[in-house]
Protein backbone atom coordinates (compact mmCIF):
# COMPACT_ATOMS: atom_id res chain seq x y z
CA UNK A 1 0.00 0.00 0.00
CA UNK A 2 2.74 2.38 0.94
CA UNK A 3 4.56 1.51 -2.22
CA UNK A 4 1.52 2.36 -4.20
CA UNK A 5 1.19 5.76 -2.59
CA UNK A 6 4.83 6.59 -3.12
CA UNK A 7 4.53 5.67 -6.82
CA UNK A 8 1.37 7.76 -7.13
CA UNK A 9 3.08 10.76 -5.49
CA UNK A 10 6.08 10.35 -7.77
CA UNK A 11 3.80 10.20 -10.75
CA UNK A 12 2.05 13.44 -9.77
CA UNK A 13 5.38 15.15 -9.13
CA UNK A 14 6.62 14.08 -12.57
CA UNK A 15 3.39 15.30 -14.06
CA UNK A 16 3.89 18.69 -12.36
CA UNK A 17 7.46 18.99 -13.60
CA UNK A 18 6.40 18.18 -17.12
CA UNK A 19 3.67 20.82 -16.90
CA UNK A 20 6.22 23.39 -15.67
CA UNK A 21 8.58 22.36 -18.47
CA UNK A 22 5.82 22.79 -21.00
CA UNK A 23 4.88 26.21 -19.67
CA UNK A 24 8.52 27.19 -19.66
CA UNK A 25 8.88 26.21 -23.29
CA UNK A 26 5.76 28.07 -24.21
CA UNK A 27 6.84 31.23 -22.36
CA UNK A 28 10.47 30.91 -23.34
CA UNK A 29 11.80 30.67 -19.78
CA UNK A 30 14.85 28.39 -19.16
CA UNK A 31 14.52 25.09 -17.31
CA UNK A 32 17.15 23.03 -15.42
CA UNK A 33 18.01 19.36 -15.78
CA UNK A 34 15.20 18.30 -13.55
CA UNK A 35 12.78 20.22 -15.70
CA UNK A 36 12.17 22.98 -13.13
CA UNK A 37 11.86 26.60 -14.29
CA UNK A 38 14.98 28.61 -13.61
CA UNK A 39 14.15 31.69 -11.52
CA UNK A 40 16.37 34.80 -12.02
CA UNK A 41 16.49 38.02 -9.97
CA UNK A 42 16.36 41.33 -11.99
CA UNK A 43 17.45 44.69 -10.35
CA UNK A 44 15.07 47.59 -11.15
CA UNK A 45 14.99 51.44 -10.38
CA UNK A 46 11.57 51.41 -8.84
CA UNK A 47 11.07 52.54 -5.23
CA UNK A 48 8.19 51.99 -2.98
CA UNK A 49 7.20 55.31 -1.20
CA UNK A 50 6.51 54.35 2.34
CA UNK A 51 6.01 58.12 3.51
CA UNK A 52 2.43 58.70 4.54
CA UNK A 53 0.27 61.47 2.91
CA UNK A 54 0.36 63.49 6.13
CA UNK A 55 4.15 63.58 6.01
CA UNK A 56 4.05 64.81 2.40
CA UNK A 57 1.67 67.67 3.35
CA UNK A 58 3.93 68.66 6.23
CA UNK A 59 6.93 68.85 3.91
CA UNK A 60 4.93 71.01 1.48
CA UNK A 61 3.91 73.38 4.29
CA UNK A 62 7.56 73.68 5.37
CA UNK A 63 8.57 74.69 1.84
CA UNK A 64 5.80 77.34 1.73
CA UNK A 65 6.89 78.67 5.12
CA UNK A 66 10.49 78.93 3.97
CA UNK A 67 9.40 80.78 0.80
CA UNK A 68 7.26 83.28 2.75
CA UNK A 69 10.06 83.85 5.21
CA UNK A 70 12.48 84.51 2.36
CA UNK A 71 10.12 87.03 0.75
CA UNK A 72 9.63 88.80 4.09
CA UNK A 73 13.37 89.03 4.55
CA UNK A 74 13.80 90.51 1.06
CA UNK A 75 10.98 93.06 1.57
CA UNK A 76 12.34 94.04 4.98
CA UNK A 77 15.79 94.54 3.48
CA UNK A 78 14.38 96.74 0.71
CA UNK A 79 12.37 98.79 3.22
CA UNK A 80 15.38 99.30 5.44
CA UNK A 81 17.42 100.33 2.40
CA UNK A 82 14.72 102.82 1.32
CA UNK A 83 14.59 104.32 4.82
CA UNK A 84 18.35 104.70 4.82
CA UNK A 85 18.27 106.38 1.38
CA UNK A 86 15.43 108.74 2.36
CA UNK A 87 17.22 109.64 5.55
CA UNK A 88 20.29 110.47 3.52
CA UNK A 89 18.27 112.60 1.08
CA UNK A 90 16.54 114.41 3.96
CA UNK A 91 19.85 115.09 5.62
CA UNK A 92 21.28 116.36 2.34
CA UNK A 93 18.27 118.63 1.82
CA UNK A 94 18.58 120.04 5.31
CA UNK A 95 22.22 120.81 4.67
CA UNK A 96 21.44 122.39 1.28
CA UNK A 97 18.54 124.46 2.69
CA UNK A 98 20.70 125.64 5.53
CA UNK A 99 23.33 126.75 3.03
CA UNK A 100 20.74 128.54 0.87
CA UNK A 101 19.27 130.30 3.92
CA UNK A 102 22.69 131.68 4.76
CA UNK A 103 23.16 132.72 1.13
CA UNK A 104 19.75 134.44 1.06
CA UNK A 105 20.51 136.27 4.29
CA UNK A 106 23.76 137.51 2.78
CA UNK A 107 22.08 138.61 -0.48
CA UNK A 108 19.21 140.23 1.43
CA UNK A 109 21.57 142.29 3.49
CA UNK A 110 23.35 143.42 0.30
CA UNK A 111 20.07 144.33 -1.43
CA UNK A 112 18.77 146.23 1.57
CA UNK A 113 21.95 148.26 1.61
CA UNK A 114 21.46 149.22 -2.09
CA UNK A 115 20.36 152.88 -2.21
CA UNK A 116 18.41 152.60 -5.51
CA UNK A 117 16.55 149.41 -4.66
CA UNK A 118 13.08 150.92 -5.24
CA UNK A 119 14.05 151.97 -8.76
CA UNK A 120 15.10 148.53 -9.93
CA UNK A 121 12.55 146.27 -8.28
CA UNK A 122 9.68 144.99 -10.41
CA UNK A 123 6.27 144.80 -8.76
CA UNK A 124 5.23 141.18 -8.25
CA UNK A 125 2.92 139.87 -11.00
CA UNK A 126 3.00 143.28 -12.73
CA UNK A 127 3.79 141.83 -16.16
CA UNK A 128 1.12 139.13 -15.90
CA UNK A 129 -1.51 141.70 -14.95
CA UNK A 130 -0.53 144.38 -17.45
CA UNK A 131 -3.77 143.93 -19.42
CA UNK A 132 -5.82 144.56 -16.30
CA UNK A 133 -3.72 147.62 -15.55
CA UNK A 134 -4.35 148.99 -19.06
CA UNK A 135 -8.09 148.37 -18.73
CA UNK A 136 -8.14 150.38 -15.49
CA UNK A 137 -6.02 153.20 -16.93
CA UNK A 138 -7.78 156.55 -17.34
CA UNK A 139 -7.11 159.63 -19.47
CA UNK A 140 -7.73 162.56 -17.16
CA UNK A 141 -6.68 165.17 -19.73
CA UNK A 142 -9.96 164.59 -21.59
CA UNK A 143 -11.71 166.71 -18.99
CA UNK A 144 -10.31 169.85 -20.64
CA UNK A 145 -11.78 168.93 -24.01
CA UNK A 146 -15.11 168.23 -22.35
CA UNK A 147 -15.20 171.61 -20.60
CA UNK A 148 -14.19 173.37 -23.82
CA UNK A 149 -17.18 171.80 -25.57
CA UNK A 150 -19.56 172.89 -22.80
CA UNK A 151 -18.41 176.52 -22.51
CA UNK A 152 -20.66 179.22 -24.00
CA UNK A 153 -19.65 180.40 -27.45
CA UNK A 154 -19.05 184.07 -28.15
CA UNK A 155 -17.75 186.98 -26.13
CA UNK A 156 -19.22 185.93 -22.79
CA UNK A 157 -16.59 185.31 -20.14
CA UNK A 158 -16.42 181.91 -18.39
CA UNK A 159 -13.27 180.69 -16.67
CA UNK A 160 -12.29 178.27 -13.91
CA UNK A 161 -10.04 178.74 -10.92
CA UNK A 162 -9.97 175.16 -9.59
CA UNK A 163 -10.91 171.66 -10.76
CA UNK A 164 -11.02 168.55 -8.58
CA UNK A 165 -12.00 165.17 -9.96
CA UNK A 166 -12.60 161.84 -8.21
CA UNK A 167 -11.83 159.06 -10.72
CA UNK A 168 -13.58 156.44 -8.59
CA UNK A 169 -16.99 157.93 -9.35
CA UNK A 170 -15.99 160.35 -12.19
CA UNK A 171 -17.22 163.29 -10.11
CA UNK A 172 -15.83 166.69 -11.09
CA UNK A 173 -15.98 169.61 -8.67
CA UNK A 174 -15.20 173.06 -10.05
CA UNK A 175 -14.91 176.66 -8.97
CA UNK A 176 -15.24 179.40 -11.56
CA UNK A 177 -16.57 182.80 -12.48
CA UNK A 178 -18.91 184.14 -15.14
CA UNK A 179 -19.09 187.61 -16.68
CA UNK A 180 -21.52 188.66 -19.38
CA UNK A 181 -19.90 190.67 -22.17
CA UNK A 182 -22.91 190.98 -24.51
CA UNK A 183 -26.49 192.11 -23.90
CA UNK A 184 -28.22 191.33 -21.68
CA UNK A 185 -25.39 191.96 -19.22
CA UNK A 186 -26.53 189.39 -16.68
CA UNK A 187 -23.72 187.21 -15.39
CA UNK A 188 -26.15 184.54 -14.21
CA UNK A 189 -27.26 184.12 -17.82
CA UNK A 190 -23.73 182.98 -18.68
CA UNK A 191 -23.81 180.42 -15.88
CA UNK A 192 -27.19 179.16 -17.03
CA UNK A 193 -25.81 178.82 -20.56
CA UNK A 194 -22.96 176.74 -19.18
CA UNK A 195 -25.40 174.54 -17.25
CA UNK A 196 -27.49 173.89 -20.37
CA UNK A 197 -24.37 173.24 -22.42
CA UNK A 198 -23.20 170.63 -19.90
CA UNK A 199 -26.54 168.80 -19.97
CA UNK A 200 -26.59 168.73 -23.80
CA UNK A 201 -22.95 167.74 -24.41
CA UNK A 202 -22.39 164.29 -25.89
CA UNK A 203 -19.32 162.21 -26.67
CA UNK A 204 -18.23 159.71 -29.29
CA UNK A 205 -15.40 157.20 -29.73
CA UNK A 206 -14.51 154.25 -31.94
CA UNK A 207 -11.87 152.91 -34.33
CA UNK A 208 -10.62 153.63 -37.85
CA UNK A 209 -10.62 150.81 -40.43
CA UNK A 210 -9.04 150.31 -43.84
CA UNK A 211 -10.88 149.20 -46.98
CA UNK A 212 -10.49 145.53 -46.01
CA UNK A 213 -12.06 146.13 -42.61
CA UNK A 214 -8.74 145.82 -40.74
CA UNK A 215 -8.46 147.97 -37.62
CA UNK A 216 -5.79 150.64 -37.96
CA UNK A 217 -3.44 151.21 -34.97
CA UNK A 218 -4.18 154.36 -33.00
CA UNK A 219 -0.70 155.81 -33.54
CA UNK A 220 -1.27 155.74 -37.33
CA UNK A 221 -4.12 158.26 -37.09
CA UNK A 222 -3.75 162.05 -36.91
CA UNK A 223 -7.00 163.86 -36.03
CA UNK A 224 -5.83 167.39 -35.25
CA UNK A 225 -3.45 169.99 -36.65
CA UNK A 226 -0.47 171.42 -34.81
CA UNK A 227 -2.70 173.79 -32.84
CA UNK A 228 -5.00 171.02 -31.64
CA UNK A 229 -7.89 171.87 -33.98
CA UNK A 230 -9.83 168.92 -35.38
CA UNK A 231 -9.66 168.42 -39.15
CA UNK A 232 -13.00 169.21 -40.75
CA UNK A 233 -14.67 170.50 -43.89
CA UNK A 234 -17.80 172.32 -42.84
CA UNK A 235 -19.64 170.00 -40.48
CA UNK A 236 -17.82 166.89 -41.71
CA UNK A 237 -14.82 165.72 -39.71
CA UNK A 238 -11.95 163.55 -40.92
CA UNK A 239 -8.52 162.24 -39.93
CA UNK A 240 -5.27 161.47 -41.74
CA UNK A 241 -3.87 157.94 -41.94
CA UNK A 242 -0.08 158.42 -41.92
CA UNK A 243 1.55 155.85 -44.21
CA UNK A 244 5.11 156.88 -43.36
CA UNK A 245 5.05 155.54 -39.80
CA UNK A 246 6.49 152.04 -39.38
CA UNK A 247 3.66 149.53 -39.08
CA UNK A 248 1.17 151.87 -40.80
CA UNK A 249 2.13 151.35 -44.44
CA UNK A 250 -0.72 150.72 -46.87
CA UNK A 251 -1.31 150.39 -50.60
CA UNK A 252 -4.27 150.87 -52.90
CA UNK A 253 -6.70 147.97 -52.80
CA UNK A 254 -6.23 145.91 -55.96
CA UNK A 255 -3.32 148.06 -57.12
CA UNK A 256 0.40 147.47 -57.29
CA UNK A 257 1.61 145.83 -54.06
CA UNK A 258 3.78 147.95 -51.78
CA UNK A 259 6.58 146.26 -49.86
CA UNK A 260 5.77 146.10 -46.17
CA UNK A 261 2.17 147.24 -46.62
CA UNK A 262 -0.34 145.35 -44.49
CA UNK A 263 -3.33 147.67 -44.93
CA UNK A 264 -5.22 148.86 -48.01
CA UNK A 265 -7.14 151.96 -49.05
CA UNK A 266 -9.78 152.12 -51.76
CA UNK A 267 -9.42 153.58 -55.23
CA UNK A 268 -11.87 156.33 -54.13
CA UNK A 269 -9.63 157.41 -51.26
CA UNK A 270 -8.19 160.93 -51.09
CA UNK A 271 -4.44 160.31 -51.05
CA UNK A 272 -1.80 162.94 -50.37
CA UNK A 273 1.44 162.41 -52.29
CA UNK A 274 4.92 163.36 -51.16
CA UNK A 275 8.58 162.64 -51.63
CA UNK A 276 9.86 159.27 -50.37
CA UNK A 277 11.61 159.41 -47.03
CA UNK A 278 15.37 159.28 -46.83
CA UNK A 279 16.41 155.91 -45.44
CA UNK A 280 18.94 157.63 -43.23
CA UNK A 281 16.45 159.83 -41.41
CA UNK A 282 14.92 156.98 -39.44
CA UNK A 283 11.33 155.95 -38.81
CA UNK A 284 9.43 156.19 -35.56
CA UNK A 285 7.32 153.20 -34.49
CA UNK A 286 5.04 153.02 -31.46
CA UNK A 287 2.92 150.38 -29.80
CA UNK A 288 -0.86 149.97 -30.23
CA UNK A 289 -1.53 152.69 -27.66
CA UNK A 290 0.78 155.21 -29.31
CA UNK A 291 3.34 154.89 -26.52
CA UNK A 292 6.83 153.40 -26.06
CA UNK A 293 7.98 154.92 -29.37
CA UNK A 294 11.40 154.06 -30.79
CA UNK A 295 13.25 155.28 -33.88
CA UNK A 296 14.53 152.74 -36.37
CA UNK A 297 16.76 153.08 -39.41
CA UNK A 298 18.86 156.03 -38.22
CA UNK A 299 21.38 155.58 -41.00
CA UNK A 300 24.00 153.71 -39.00
CA UNK A 301 23.58 150.61 -41.16
CA UNK A 302 23.67 152.45 -44.51
CA UNK A 303 25.94 151.09 -47.19
CA UNK A 304 29.13 153.18 -47.35
CA UNK A 305 30.86 153.82 -50.67
CA UNK A 306 34.01 151.74 -50.89
CA UNK A 307 36.85 153.14 -53.01
CA UNK A 308 38.07 149.62 -53.73
CA UNK A 309 34.89 148.92 -55.70
CA UNK A 310 35.47 151.81 -58.11
CA UNK A 311 39.25 151.65 -58.49
CA UNK A 312 39.64 155.39 -58.17
CA UNK A 313 36.34 156.45 -59.71
CA UNK A 314 34.94 159.77 -58.60
CA UNK A 315 32.00 157.99 -56.98
CA UNK A 316 29.51 158.68 -59.77
CA UNK A 317 26.79 156.03 -60.21
CA UNK A 318 26.51 154.07 -63.40
CA UNK A 319 23.63 154.37 -65.84
CA UNK A 320 21.50 151.75 -64.10
CA UNK A 321 21.71 153.53 -60.76
CA UNK A 322 20.83 156.85 -62.40
CA UNK A 323 17.74 155.33 -64.00
CA UNK A 324 16.63 153.97 -60.64
CA UNK A 325 17.03 157.41 -59.11
CA UNK A 326 15.01 158.94 -61.94
CA UNK A 327 12.21 156.42 -61.44
CA UNK A 328 11.71 157.55 -57.84
CA UNK A 329 8.92 160.08 -57.61
CA UNK A 330 6.13 161.19 -55.31
CA UNK A 331 4.66 158.38 -53.23
CA UNK A 332 1.50 158.21 -51.08
CA UNK A 333 2.27 159.60 -47.63
CA UNK A 334 -1.18 159.84 -46.03
CA UNK A 335 -4.81 158.96 -46.71
CA UNK A 336 -7.88 160.93 -45.65
CA UNK A 337 -10.42 158.93 -43.65
CA UNK A 338 -13.80 160.53 -43.07
CA UNK A 339 -15.06 160.32 -39.51
CA UNK A 340 -18.42 161.68 -40.63
CA UNK A 341 -19.91 159.30 -43.23
CA UNK A 342 -20.30 160.57 -46.79
CA UNK A 343 -23.87 159.26 -46.91
CA UNK A 344 -25.13 159.77 -50.47
CA UNK A 345 -21.71 159.36 -52.08
CA UNK A 346 -21.02 156.07 -50.28
CA UNK A 347 -24.56 154.82 -50.84
CA UNK A 348 -24.32 155.40 -54.61
CA UNK A 349 -20.96 153.58 -54.71
CA UNK A 350 -22.47 150.72 -52.66
CA UNK A 351 -20.08 151.32 -49.78
CA UNK A 352 -22.90 152.10 -47.35
CA UNK A 353 -26.30 150.45 -46.86
CA UNK A 354 -29.52 151.86 -45.48
CA UNK A 355 -28.91 150.16 -42.13
CA UNK A 356 -25.67 152.13 -41.71
CA UNK A 357 -23.22 149.32 -42.55
CA UNK A 358 -20.03 150.62 -44.22
CA UNK A 359 -17.67 148.35 -46.21
CA UNK A 360 -15.12 148.42 -49.02
CA UNK A 361 -13.83 151.87 -48.05
CA UNK A 362 -11.68 153.30 -45.27
CA UNK A 363 -13.98 154.66 -42.55
CA UNK A 364 -14.58 155.31 -38.86
CA UNK A 365 -16.74 152.87 -36.87
CA UNK A 366 -18.48 154.84 -34.10
CA UNK A 367 -19.49 153.28 -30.79
CA UNK A 368 -22.09 155.97 -30.10
CA UNK A 369 -23.60 157.04 -33.43
CA UNK A 370 -26.16 154.87 -35.17
CA UNK A 371 -26.86 155.71 -38.82
CA UNK A 372 -29.86 154.72 -40.93
CA UNK A 373 -31.49 155.80 -44.16
CA UNK A 374 -34.96 155.63 -45.67
CA UNK A 375 -36.33 156.41 -49.08
CA UNK A 376 -38.42 159.58 -49.35
CA UNK A 377 -39.99 161.78 -52.00
CA UNK A 378 -39.51 165.55 -52.14
CA UNK A 379 -42.07 168.16 -53.18
CA UNK A 380 -41.16 167.79 -56.86
CA UNK A 381 -41.71 164.04 -56.77
CA UNK A 382 -38.03 163.11 -56.90
CA UNK A 383 -36.93 160.22 -54.74
CA UNK A 384 -34.01 160.60 -52.35
CA UNK A 385 -32.55 159.01 -49.23
CA UNK A 386 -33.24 160.66 -45.88
CA UNK A 387 -30.35 159.86 -43.56
CA UNK A 388 -30.64 159.84 -39.78
CA UNK A 389 -27.95 159.82 -37.10
CA UNK A 390 -28.62 159.11 -33.43
CA UNK A 391 -26.19 159.56 -30.54
CA UNK A 392 -27.36 158.59 -27.05
CA UNK A 393 -23.94 158.92 -25.37
CA UNK A 394 -24.54 161.79 -22.95
CA UNK A 395 -21.36 163.15 -21.38
CA UNK A 396 -22.97 164.51 -18.21
CA UNK A 397 -26.34 162.72 -17.89
CA UNK A 398 -27.35 164.59 -14.72
CA UNK A 399 -26.01 167.98 -15.84
CA UNK A 400 -24.22 170.59 -13.72
CA UNK A 401 -25.30 171.04 -10.11
CA UNK A 402 -24.49 174.59 -8.91
CA UNK A 403 -23.84 174.33 -5.17
CA UNK A 404 -22.98 177.98 -4.47
CA UNK A 405 -22.90 181.38 -6.21
CA UNK A 406 -22.13 184.91 -5.07
CA UNK A 407 -20.95 188.31 -6.23
CA UNK A 408 -17.24 188.95 -6.48
CA UNK A 409 -14.44 190.73 -8.26
CA UNK A 410 -11.89 189.15 -10.63
CA UNK A 411 -8.17 189.89 -10.89
CA UNK A 412 -8.96 192.95 -13.01
CA UNK A 413 -11.34 194.25 -10.31
CA UNK A 414 -14.36 193.65 -12.58
CA UNK A 415 -17.69 192.52 -11.14
CA UNK A 416 -18.24 188.79 -11.78
CA UNK A 417 -20.39 185.93 -10.54
CA UNK A 418 -18.46 183.41 -8.45
CA UNK A 419 -19.85 179.90 -8.42
CA UNK A 420 -19.08 176.36 -7.33
CA UNK A 421 -20.61 173.21 -8.80
CA UNK A 422 -20.18 169.56 -9.57
CA UNK A 423 -20.98 167.14 -12.38
CA UNK A 424 -20.64 163.39 -12.92
CA UNK A 425 -19.14 162.24 -16.24
CA UNK A 426 -20.07 159.09 -18.14
CA UNK A 427 -17.80 156.20 -17.09
CA UNK A 428 -16.69 155.40 -20.64
CA UNK A 429 -15.38 158.92 -21.27
CA UNK A 430 -12.11 158.60 -19.31
CA UNK A 431 -11.35 154.95 -20.15
CA UNK A 432 -7.98 154.49 -21.87
CA UNK A 433 -9.37 151.55 -23.85
CA UNK A 434 -11.79 153.86 -25.68
CA UNK A 435 -9.83 155.47 -28.50
CA UNK A 436 -10.39 158.60 -30.59
CA UNK A 437 -12.63 160.16 -27.95
CA UNK A 438 -14.33 163.47 -28.73
CA UNK A 439 -16.69 165.74 -26.81
CA UNK A 440 -19.53 167.20 -28.87
CA UNK A 441 -21.03 170.46 -27.62
CA UNK A 442 -24.66 171.53 -28.00
CA UNK A 443 -23.78 173.61 -31.07
CA UNK A 444 -21.92 170.72 -32.68
CA UNK A 445 -18.42 171.91 -31.81
CA UNK A 446 -16.02 168.99 -31.80
CA UNK A 447 -13.16 168.79 -29.28
CA UNK A 448 -10.84 165.77 -29.50
CA UNK A 449 -8.79 164.18 -26.73
CA UNK A 450 -5.57 165.22 -28.48
CA UNK A 451 -3.40 168.25 -27.69
CA UNK A 452 -5.53 171.24 -26.77
CA UNK A 453 -4.72 174.80 -25.80
CA UNK A 454 -6.21 175.19 -22.31
CA UNK A 455 -4.33 178.24 -21.12
CA UNK A 456 -7.30 180.58 -21.65
CA UNK A 457 -9.64 178.33 -19.71
CA UNK A 458 -8.28 179.17 -16.24
CA UNK A 459 -7.85 182.33 -14.22
CA UNK A 460 -7.21 183.50 -10.70
CA UNK A 461 -10.02 182.89 -8.24
CA UNK A 462 -12.37 185.86 -7.84
CA UNK A 463 -12.51 187.55 -4.47
CA UNK A 464 -15.56 187.97 -2.31
CA UNK A 465 -17.13 191.45 -2.08
CA UNK A 466 -15.46 193.62 0.55
CA UNK A 467 -17.76 194.76 3.39
CA UNK A 468 -17.55 198.38 2.20
CA UNK A 469 -17.86 197.56 -1.52
CA UNK A 470 -21.50 198.55 -2.02
CA UNK A 471 -21.26 198.33 -5.82
CA UNK A 472 -20.27 194.68 -5.53
CA UNK A 473 -22.72 193.87 -2.75
CA UNK A 474 -25.68 195.46 -4.51
CA UNK A 475 -24.80 194.22 -8.02
CA UNK A 476 -27.97 192.78 -9.55
CA UNK A 477 -26.50 191.75 -12.88
CA UNK A 478 -25.14 188.62 -11.26
CA UNK A 479 -28.49 187.36 -10.08
CA UNK A 480 -31.02 185.27 -11.86
CA UNK A 481 -34.79 185.59 -11.77
CA UNK A 482 -34.92 183.17 -8.82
Amino acid sequence: MNDFMDKLKASFQDLGNQAKALIAKVTGKPVNASGSVVTTTVKTNYEINLVPVVKAQMIKAQKMRNLVLFICIVVSSVAVGAVVILFGVKSGQDIAISGQDKKLETMSSKLNSFSELNDVLTIQSQLSSIEDIIEQKTVLVRVFGALAAMLPQGADFMKFSELTINMENNLLRLDGQADAKVDPLIDYRVLESFKKGASLTKYDYGRYYDADGNQLPTYCIEETDEEGNAYHEGENFYAWWDLTIAGCAGSQLGGKPVEGAQYHYSSKAEVEMGEPEDDGEGTTICDENGENCVTQGDGENEDIWDESDTEGDSGETDGEDESEEEEKGPVPVRVKIWRTPQFDKWYESKNMSLDGTISGIEHFASECYRYSGEEAVNSSGARYIRWNSLNNCMLVPDGLDVTDSSNGRDENDSLVLKFSGQMTFAEAFFSFQNKHMIAIGPLGQNVTDSYLQIGNMFTKEAEECAPDDMECLTNTSNRGEN
